[in-house]
């Protein structure tokens, strides 16, 4: 029953300066984002209602940077009250062991962590749109370009790729056709059919291809030569070999998924979109990690607590956004896994944090 009670009042406590140091943290970044706005309404870009909006559509991109900063200093503050009162070696005396006394906050910060990872992949997406547009205007909306040239689509529901020179999506008008036919296993070209130009028939939904070259077998050899050669296979629309450039941060994570799918159907590179995919899987959790730095830290009691606390806070907080960004640049420059590079960063103060909740028992 005891422990009952003391788990509700450290949860309380850590609630509360959760919640004061997140509304602090929301409030500098605001501020230090208010002087632009008013620059912006003065200059007649944004209207009153529109500088609302746009200052709302920035709150789930701060909430989701100053979680971690959040729960970092939401957890000294509040091991660091209870040590200063002596509390916390007091319940140590009655035999319960450091890593008991912080189970609840621990707890928290999980639950904080998978809140923030539903912003990140709902509210955030919806905001940044919204932000640009108020910013952009009508530059945000960007026409998905109506010729490609060196356009390169795998078959949707078959082994089979096409390269073309140019292609119109609207017209359906394409040059430098070719279309290699593939094994089973996509390791061996089966036949491919070349042609200098095509044109894709709208309404029965088929490339026709004029005077085609076939060439069958392993050796590739010519077969025959056809004046208009069509297949009902070979039913990819024009658009599909086209796509419009996307902004990783305005997508959710199903919608960069299906983005990584289209993009490599045309042979282009999707690094960027899985390196915003690994963060979205990632950062959301530094919350839960970081709360074992704060809550171990702050276990000592010593003078000047709440200044040591906030200086604590602010260095780490900031080391880890450091790591972080270091690994993100690494995998964007192809150095390493998106996923992987993601993840470092959590590993790596996961394991100084269970160090210092090590040495917090004694």
């Amino acid at each position: 029953m005891k422990i009952k009670i003391i788990d509700g009042y450290i949860s309380k406590n850590f609630i509360k300066s959760f919640f004061l140091s997140l509304i602090a943290f929301v409030g500098i970044f605001l501020v230090s984002q208010l002087f632009k706005v008013i620059r912006y309404v003065s200059d007649g870009r944004f209207s009153a209602n529109e500088s609302i909006f746009y200052i709302l559509t920035m709150i789930p991109k701060i909430l989701i940077d100053v979680a971690p900063l959040a729960v970092l200093l939401g957890s000294l503050m509040t091991i660091s009250s209870m040590a200063s009162n002596l509390e916390i070696i007091s319940l140590k005396t009655a035999g319960i062991s450091f890593k008991r006394i912080v189970l609840f906050p621990i707890l928290i910060s999980a639950v904080i962590a998978i809140i923030v990872f539903f912003i990140n992949d709902s509210l955030y997406p919806y905001s940044v749109r919204k932000n640009r547009e108020i910013k952009d205007g009508d530059r945000s909306r960007r026409e998905m370009p109506a010729e490609k040239r060196n356009a390169f689509l795998r078959g949707e529901n078959s082994n089979y790729v096409y390269l073309m020179g140019k292609i119109n999506r609207e017209t359906g008008f394409s040059e430098n056709i070719e279309i290699v036919d593939l094994n089973e296993s996509f390791d061996k070209v089966e036949r491919i059919v070349t042609a200098k130009e095509g044109r894709y028939n709208f309404s029965k939904k088929v490339w026709v291809l004029k005077d085609a070259n076939i060439y069958n077998g392993e050796k590739l050899e010519k077969a025959k030569e056809v004046k208009i050669f069509t297949e009902d296979k070979y039913d990819d629309e024009p658009d599909k070999f086209i796509t419009k450039s996307v902004e990783p941060k305005t997508l959710t994570i199903k919608e960069l998924k299906k983005s990584i799918r289209e993009i490599k159907s045309i042979g282009g590179d999707t690094r960027e979109l899985l390196v915003e995919i690994g963060n979205r899987y990632s950062f959301p959790f530094s919350s839960f990690i970081i709360s074992f730095l704060g809550l171990s830290l702050g276990s000592r009691y010593v003078r000047g607590a709440s200044a040591i606390s906030m200086a604590l806070s602010v260095a780490l907080g900031y080391g880890y956004y450091i790591v972080q960004a270091s690994f993100e640049a690494l995998s964007i420059n192809g150095f390493l896994n998106p996923f992987v590079s993601g993840w470092i960063p959590n590993i790596i103060f996961l394991g100084i944090g269970i160090y210092f909740m090590y040495r917090a028992e004694y």
